[in-house]
């Protein structure tokens, strides 16, 4: 018996100094806790779960497409169309999270994407950049407020700065997938330089092959021959190229803090309303 009891306590205290690892972290220090996600519902708002990497498609010198596994070949993330997960990641030994839109639906069963632009500066996105296949991250989710709804309202602009596409694309993809949908699109999406353009290639091709979806283009830095917008956005292209303000419009802002400040002013210039400094869904300007 007191060999028995000695074993058992043994491995009572094993047991706990792995639970105590795999909630605390191999540094000791206290988060939320990560849990494997295998079964139930893929995200979980307060838990972190862990994603595998398997595969990593550069798109530009400084931006990649990231996909990751879900538990299984039909599992879908379970993130309502207008929200975002939140990736923590560990950065000199502490754990650092920021928010990201996936690229993909529910519609792509058995992983999720995000298209990340590394910062020199952005912790989490060059760790992100330097992961390898295989290489785990810890997601939670659903975040956020606003959920898109089919036909919720009549025209919907977006304007979009740089990474700030991302909320755009996921909400674009499901409008124009489903037939029953007949919002219409209106995109002025802003970049530096046009190799800064993300997405590009789909966004063209959904405003080729959709008669409810438009894009324009603004450079800061055009090339010879561009035929888009130049400079910053300004009311005129605001006014030509998104909807103009009515109870049946809304009108959605991600970008760099500066920029969704300044259209944000642009807006209520215009006579759209005035975003609030905390958007809430029923808003008619939302900022992600």
């Amino acid at each position: 018996m007191g060999d028995s009891n000695g074993l058992a306590f043994i491995f009572g205290a094993l047991l706990a100094a792995g639970i105590a690892y795999f909630f605390l972290g191999s540094n000791g220090k206290s988060s939320s806790p990560t849990i494997l996600a295998t079964t139930g519902p893929v995200l979980h708002p307060s838990e972190y779960r862990k994603f595998k990497l398997t595969k990593k498609v550069v798109l530009s010198p400084n931006t990649a497409r990231y996909r990751f596994e879900l538990p299984t070949p039909e599992s879908t993330l379970g993130l309502p169309i207008g929200r975002h997960i939140q990736v923590m990641v560990p950065v000199n030994g502490s754990p650092v999270a920021r928010s990201y839109t996936p690229t993909s639906t529910d519609n792509d069963r058995g992983y999720f994407e995000l298209v990340v632009k590394t910062y020199e500066s952005g912790a989490v996105s060059s760790y992100l950049h330097a992961m390898q296949v295989g290489d785990e991250v810890s997601v939670r989710g659903p975040r956020g407020t606003f959920q898109y709804k089919a036909n919720m309202v009549r025209a919907l602009g977006m304007i979009a700065g740089g990474t700030g596409i991302t909320p755009m694309y996921q909400i674009i993809q499901h409008i124009l997938a489903n037939p029953e949908d007949k919002t219409r699109i209106s995109v002025v999406f802003a970049n530096v330089s046009e190799e800064d353009i993300l997405l590009r290639e789909q966004l063209e091709q959904w405003a080729a092959d959709h008669d409810n979806f438009d894009i324009h283009y603004v450079l800061n830095n055009p090339p010879d021959g561009w035929t888009g917008g130049v400079g910053f956005v300004s009311k005129e292209i605001i006014q030509e190229h998104l909807p103009a303000p009515a109870d049946d419009v809304k009108v959605l802002l991600c970008g760099p803090p500066p920029m969704v400040k300044a259209m944000g002013a642009l807006l209520g210039d215009l006579g759209y309303e005035a975003p609030k400094v905390i958007s809430k869904p029923d808003d008619q300007v939302f900022k992600f």
